[in-house]
């Protein structure tokens, strides 16, 4: 826990004119939420359960006030439904703390935005784009499909940005080298790659919470995931060029032996 957030937290305190155990009633007015949706929330996981004195006799604290009020903000100003805030609120280890969550919250949509490589680029509509990297818009909606465009859409119309677009261009690049669908090379392929990159991101994103989370402030954790994943593709490249050419060594090495 930052410094910050150990002061804001003795500030919760003494501005709290609560008790510092509630009865579910007092929990209720003090957050606007029924208690029967407060129960919900404890039976899901979302807020700590209750502090038990005995089988019946259940009390709250401070920390089930923040937890219920940033359920609400993440449900009001985020429009998360509460399947994605279990999911942001729990993980392996257990419940995460609200600061650790808005921290979270704060870092969402800001990633990426000052990178060197991040090029300004209009957006396009799948035609559009269609005509300008010679991907048919057929496969453009199956890379939709497999996730691998994040199109965002404005009305009853879809746009792509400036990443959809470099990857399609990647993909006319890998045609121009012959990994043609005619060999096989269709677009399904890639979602090898997503999933394999998608399994390496999940373990990233458990170091970044075990390491950084509520440990440094917003703008830090920003800054270091920025830097260093320029560096982490470049790593990513040389494994992967030397991984390739082993397994090409050892094919020649097996071909050799078999021939002898």
């Amino acid at each position: 826990m930052t410094i910050s957030h150990f002061i804001e937290r003795i500030q919760l305190k003494k501005e709290s004119k609560l008790p510092k155990l509630i009865r579910i009633k007092q929990l209720s007015a003090e957050t606007g939420v029924a208690k029967g949706t407060i129960q919900y929330y404890v039976k899901e996981g979302l807020i700590p359960r209750p502090i038990k004195t005995s089988a019946n006799m259940g009390y709250y604290n401070q920390e089930h006030i923040s937890a219920i009020r940033l359920v609400k903000e993440l449900q009001s100003k985020r429009f998360l439904p509460l399947s994605v805030i279990k999911k942001m609120i729990t993980n392996e280890k257990g419940r995460m703390s609200v600061d650790e969550i808005r921290t979270l919250v704060e870092i969402d949509g800001r990633l990426f935005k000052n990178m060197k490589e991040v090029l300004p680029a209009k957006n396009l509509t799948a035609k559009q784009l269609s005509v300008k990297t010679g991907i048919s818009q057929e496969d453009i909606k199956d890379l939709e499909d497999f996730s691998l465009l994040t199109p965002v859409r404005k009305g009853k119309r879809t746009y792509y940005d400036g990443d959809d677009i470099r990857f399609l261009e990647c993909i006319t690049k890998l045609r121009e080298v012959g990994l043609t669908d005619e060999l096989g090379f269709d677009m399904k392929i890639l979602r090898v790659h997503r999933d394999m990159v998608e399994n390496l991101v999940a373990e990233e994103a458990k170091y970044v919470l075990d390491r950084l989370i509520a440990k440094e402030d917003t703008n830090s954790i920003i800054r270091m995931v920025e830097e260093a994943v320029p560096i982490l593709n470049t790593i990513m490249g040389l494994i992967h060029k030397r991984l390739i050419n082993d397994i090409f060594v050892d094919l020649s090495k097996t071909l050799k032996e078999s021939d002898s």
